[in-house]
């Protein structure tokens, strides 16, 4: 391969990564800038810790009863 075939080659993965980069960090269609904008970065990662904090709550209420089933003492 030449120069100018690795130039070209160079410059088409380039352009195709800032065009991921854009479309993962930019807005998405029909976004209105206002106080409640995110990207679609932003709202994934909302989305996680939200689904982070349910995922919690179910392991914490589930150790909870397994505790209670396990608790010596208590008479079945």
């Amino acid at each position: 391969m030449g120069k100018s075939e690795n130039l070209f080659i160079g410059l088409i993965l380039g352009a195709a990564i800032g065009a991921a980069v854009a479309y993962i960090f930019g807005p998405s269609r029909a976004t209105t800038f206002d106080a409640r904008y995110q990207s679609r970065w932003d709202r994934a990662v909302a989305e996680g810790k939200e689904a982070e904090s349910e995922r919690k709550a179910a392991l914490e209420k589930e150790l909870e009863e397994a505790k209670r089933r396990n608790t010596p003492g208590r008479g079945a």
